[in-house]
């Protein structure tokens, strides 16, 4: 976890207003998450925290480029990313349950840990099919496997029937 320690903001002392943070995210901080999607980038972000006497506002400003896979041909693919998302953090010292707008941290709390709302952000930021596309992000997919796709397309069309299931459909037509 020592990637993610310049990720932690401490709230105490902290006079109300806006207070701006910014962040490089590249491959050691996706290490720290679990997921194949997202592996690599090299990613500016810029955090406002805007303190109020009982919560917080976080606007994250994500901007750079994410490395992902392409969901056609499976080949790696280098996507631009900008995205916006705010988040609220709320002070209290009874138990709440955390919403995906609204964290809830306890009185006590002397610090905030925002490694994981921009990992989110990112995640959210990212559009729901991922291609390589020459007039979106100038690549291309690699054709011997669209090629090969299209061989095995072709090949499931022409036996659209299943023998054992027409050997099943004789039994049934021949019961009198």
């Amino acid at each position: 976890m020592d990637a993610l320690t310049d990720f932690i903001i401490p709230i105490v002392g902290l006079k109300l207003g806006d207070h701006p943070y910014q962040f490089q995210v590249n491959g050691q901080f996706f290490d720290e998450f679990d997921n194949t999607e997202l592996q690599n980038g090299n990613l500016d972000v810029d955090l406002v925290l805007t303190k109020r006497s009982n919560l917080m506002e976080l606007v994250f400003r994500v901007n750079g480029q994410i490395e992902s896979l392409c969901d056609r041909c499976g080949g790696e693919l280098k996507l631009p990313l900008q995205h916006e998302e705010m988040r609220i953090v709320k002070f209290s010292q009874e138990d709440y349950t955390d919403t995906d707008e609204i964290f809830i941290l306890g009185k006590d709390e002397h610090e905030i840990d925002v490694s994981h709302m921009i990992y989110e952000t990112i995640a959210l930021g990212l559009p729901s099919r991922r291609a390589h596309d020459k007039s979106l992000n100038g690549q291309l997919c690699d054709q011997e496997v669209l090629e090969k796709l299209s061989e095995y397309q072709d090949k499931e069309e022409s036996n659209d029937v299943d023998d054992r299931w027409s050997a099943l459909k004789k039994l049934l037509t021949n019961k009198e």
